[in-house]
C-alpha cells in the first residue's frame, strides 16, 4: 500500500478515556496494595508511597535525608553491596519526597524479583544511617544548595512560595545551606521509626504481574505488621499569605532577572481544578500558549514562559515563571498583566478552544501509556483519595467546557490585585 505523505492522517478526538482494571486489595497487615498488570516485557515496578513528607518532620531536612540515606547501609548490607546486588540483578531504585509524600519504587527484571524484594526489605525496614555516609551526603548536599541559591530563578521561587503560604507554614518552609550541620543519624533513625511503617503507606505493583509475583510482594511486606502500628494524620497549619504583594530581591551581579507572578489557589479535589486547569493551558501551560506566542515569538523577552497549578494535599498555587533580561523586567511583568486582562475580557475562539482541547487530551492520553505511567496516576490519585473514575470525569469535563467559562474562571481567580509578584534581580 503506497502512502501519500503529504497528506496529513485524519485524527479525531476519542469519545472516552479507557483504563486498565486495577485490581486493589489489602495485604494480611492491613496494608492497601493496588496491582496493575499490563505490559509484555518481563520488567516489573513496585512502588511504596508513604505519608512521611517534608511537612511531618520536626527539624528541616530530615525526612529528605532520611529518604536519601536508605541505601547507604542497612542492618545486613553496606552501601557497597547495595549497588553491587542492584547492579548484579539489573536492577535500580527511586526516592521522591514531596511536602506531604515519600516514595520508594523498585525496578527489577521478573526472574530476578524475589532477590530485589529481599535488598528492598532491608532497604524500607532497616536502614542505619551510618555516620560517614551521613557526612558526605551533608557536604554534598550542602554545597549544592550553595551554588543553587546563587541562581535568580531559585531565590524567586524560594521567596514566592514563602510569600504565598508562610515562611514557617510546611508548604512555605526552606533550608538553608547550614541547616544541613544539625542533621544526626538519631534524628533520621527517629523519623524512621515514626513514619516508615505498614501503617503509614500503600503499595503499586506494575508491569507483568502474576500471581507468583503479589505472593513474594505479601511474603516481603504485607504478611504481619513492620514499623510504628500508629497510623499518621497529617495536621493542618493555617496558611497566611504575605499582604505584601510585590516583593524584589536586589541581585545586581547578573544579567537576568527572575519573576514569579501567582496566588494561592487550591488542590485537586476542588470543583473548579480541571476548568483552571483548561484556563492555565491557554495563558501558558504550553508551548503554543499566549504568553509564549506574546513574551518569547512577538517580543523576544524571553526564552520561554510557563504557567503552572501546582497542587498538594491541602491546598495548591497558580504560578507564572520566566526569566528575561534585566531591561526587559518592566516590559515582561506588563505584558503578562495585558495576557490575564484579555482572559478577563475577551471569550477564547472556537479555533482556540479546539486546539487546547486537543492538546491536554493528547496529553492526558500520553500519561496513562504504558503501565508505568498509569501507575504514577495510580498514585496521584489514591494520595488524594480518588480513583481511575477521577480521569473519566476530567476527560468528560475537558470536552464540554465553553469559552463563557473560561471567561467567568478568569475573572474569578486571575483578578490582577490578587497576585503576588517575586523579582530576583534588577527593577
Amino acid at each position: 500500500m503506497k502512502i501519500d505523505r503529504t497528506i496529513a492522517p485524519k485524527f479525531k478526538i476519542p469519545d472516552k478515556i479507557t483504563l486498565p482494571a486495577t485490581h486493589e486489595t489489602t495485604l494480611p497487615n492491613g496494608m492497601p496494595f493496588a496491582v496493575i498488570n499490563a505490559g509484555s516485557a518481563d520488567i516489573l515496578r513496585l512502588s511504596i508511597v508513604f505519608n512521611s513528607g517534608t511537612r511531618y518532620q520536626q527539624q528541616i531536612l530530615v525526612a529528605g535525608a532520611t529518604l536519601n540515606m536508605f541505601t547507604e547501609g542497612t542492618r545486613n548490607y553496606k552501601s557497597q553491596q547495595i549497588a553491587e546486588l542492584l547492579d548484579f540483578y539489573g536492577a535500580s531504585v527511586e526516592a521522591d519526597i514531596d511536602r506531604d509524600w515519600a516514595c520508594v519504587t523498585f525496578y527489577s527484571l521478573a526472574k530476578h524479583f524475589e532477590k530485589v524484594l529481599e535488598l528492598a526489605e532491608q532497604i524500607i525496614k532497616y536502614p542505619v544511617f551510618p555516620q560517614k555516609e551521613l557526612n558526605i551526603y551533608k557536604q554534598n548536599q550542602k554545597q549544592q544548595l550553595i551554588v543553587e541559591r546563587q541562581k535568580v530563578a531559585v531565590i524567586a521561587r524560594e521567596a514566592f512560595i514563602s510569600a504565598l503560604f508562610g515562611k514557617d507554614h510546611y508548604y512555605g518552609v526552606f533550608a538553608a545551606p547550614n541547616d544541613y550541620n544539625k542533621l544526626e543519624p538519631a534524628l533520621l533513625k527517629a523519623f524512621h521509626e515514626k513514619y516508615y511503617s505498614s501503617a503509614n503507606a500503600f503499595i503499586v505493583a506494575s508491569g507483568k504481574i502474576s500471581e507468583k509475583e503479589i505472593d513474594l510482594i505479601s511474603e516481603y511486606f504485607g504478611k504481619s505488621e513492620w514499623g510504628n502500628t500508629q497510623r499518621i494524620e497529617p495536621v493542618q497549619e493555617t496558611i497566611v499569605t504575605s499582604p505584601e504583594k510585590f516583593i524584589h530581591i536586589d541581585k545586581n551581579d547578573g544579567v537576568q532577572s527572575a519573576i514569579r507572578i501567582g496566588k494561592v489557589l487550591f488542590n485537586k479535589k476542588h470543583p473548579d481544578y480541571y476548568g483552571m486547569v483548561f484556563l492555565n493551558t491557554i495563558l501558558g501551560g504550553y508551548f503554543g500558549s499566549r504568553l509564549m506566542k506574546n513574551i518569547r515569538e512577538e517580543k523576544a523577552y524571553t526564552y520561554g514562559i510557563y504557567s503552572n497549578i501546582m497542587c498538594m494535599r491541602d491546598s495548591g498555587y497558580f504560578t507564572i515563571s520566566t526569566e528575561t533580561g534585566n531591561e526587559y523586567v518592566k516590559s515582561t511583568i506588563e505584558e503578562i498583566k495585558n495576557e490575564i486582562l484579555r482572559l478577563q475580557q475577551q471569550k477564547i475562539t472556537k479555533y482556540e478552544l479546539s486546539l487546547v482541547k486537543n492538546y491536554i487530551i493528547g496529553d492526558m492520553l500520553r500519561a496513562i501509556d504504558g503501565a508505568w505511567k498509569i501507575a504514577d496516576v495510580y498514585i496521584d490519585m489514591r494520595q488524594i483519595n480518588e480513583n481511575f473514575e477521577r480521569i473519566e470525569k476530567m476527560f468528560d469535563e475537558i470536552l464540554k467546557i465553553t469559552p463563557d467559562r473560561i471567561l467567568y474562571l478568569a475573572n474569578k481567580y486571575l483578578e490582577l490585585n490578587t497576585l503576588t509578584t517575586v523579582i530576583s534581580g534588577r527593577y
